[in-house]
């Protein structure tokens, strides 16, 4: 097999979204929350942080950055202020019929 031929990440969920309820309605319930982790691995990554000195910057623990970049569970509102405040992250959520999102700035 070539690689050109396996999916792309976004063509399986696509796929699997459609087949199974289930996963669509977990996937979705979890999109804030794997926004949220993406933006702070990149910002870990980008300042070349280990989880431990970015945890020290924003006053948390490195569990509680390792679970934030899990993208299992969504961050409270308190917990975001934290990070904007330690890393300068900026995290513009929208609330809307019964969803939060991260909109682009």
């Amino acid at each position: 097999m070539k690689l050109s031929d396996l999916k792309t990440a976004q063509q399986v969920v696509d796929e699997r979204g459609h087949q199974d309820p289930d996963f669509r309605a977990e996937w979705d319930r979890t999109a804030f929350a794997r926004d949220v982790a993406l933006r702070i691995v990149h910002y870990r990554t980008e300042n070349e942080l280990t989880q431990t000195a970015l945890a020290r910057r924003v006053g948390m623990t490195q569990s509680v950055i390792a679970r934030l970049e899990s993208g299992d569970q969504p961050p409270s509102i308190a917990t975001l202020a934290k990070l904007s405040k330690g890393t300068g992250m900026t995290f513009d959520v929208k609330i809307s019929h019964g969803a939060v999102e991260i909109v682009a700035a």
